[in-house]
């Protein structure tokens, strides 16, 4: 399996982007490796889209500078696999990356996946966010040291209580975080797709910051057989760019 590209292999590739934490970081981190980031591409497997604010994500791309490609999502394997296919084929896109943590929850599911999909179309497979330490509270330290600006705009309410919607993870937060993740359980960093999915409103790579305003508070469940979860959303109806020092 490919985790890193080769030391001074340069790629035209694609970020596998849903506006969180870890795609966010895992860009920052093929920027500086020297890769062309050509699109971020999303995938919308439903309508709301409860975990994650297209809104926020277009803004993400405009701020970027870099293309916000959504593909529908109808029979998972088969729609990732013909966009794959579309983007080597006729835009030249050498690899795909994927902020997943490394080892850590969905991580180990979509790495088998991803994987098997870029050898049959002939893309380089990277996922930047490597985890050495095997501690995901490591990586949400390294997302805050380098300047993200996540906002949690989903929290499952079986672990959360309403007051985290909309918070940041800063530094002031993360401990706190920490010790509620610990106690109830679950991954501190939500790679176990459990506690939460955040939004980057700012970063060093964004030109401009996003501000979100106006929002409904939306309610999902999901259940399986072993789990349930009770997810509040931010169903957002306004954002916009603005300086980045007004965030200070």
């Amino acid at each position: 399996m490919l985790f890193q590209i080769e030391e001074g292999l340069k790629l035209k590739v694609v970020v596998h982007w849903s506006g969180g934490k870890e795609c966010c970081l895992a860009y920052h981190k093929v920027i500086k490796q020297g890769h062309q980031v050509a699109y971020l591409l999303s995938f919308e497997y439903m309508r709301p889209y409860v975990f994650h604010s297209f809104k926020v994500m277009e803004l993400q791309s405009q701020t970027l500078g870099t293309p916000l490609k959504v593909v529908r999502i109808k029979k998972a394997y088969e729609d990732i696999l013909k966009a794959l296919t579309t983007l080597h084929d006729e835009e030249g896109i050498e690899g795909i990356v994927t902020g997943d943590i490394v080892g850590a929850g969905c991580a180990i599911v979509h790495s088998s996946y991803y994987e098997s999909m870029a050898k049959q179309v002939g893309l380089a497979f990277t996922m930047p966010n490597e985890n050495p330490s095997g501690d995901t509270y490591d990586v949400l330290k390294e997302v805050v040291d380098t300047g993200l600006r996540p906002v949690l705009n989903c929290i499952n309410t079986n672990f959360f209580e309403e007051e985290w919607l909309g918070r940041p993870i800063d530094k002031n937060s993360l401990q706190e975080l920490k010790e509620l993740t610990d106690a109830k359980g679950i991954d501190v960093s939500s790679e176990d797709g459990q506690g939460y999915h955040t939004s980057v409103v700012d970063a060093p790579l964004f030109k401009q910051s996003i501000a979100i305003g106006k929002f409904k508070k939306g309610k999902k469940k999901e259940k399986a057989k072993n789990w349930k979860r009770n997810w509040l959303y931010m169903d957002i109806k306004e954002a916009h760019l603005q300086p980045k020092e007004a965030l200070k």
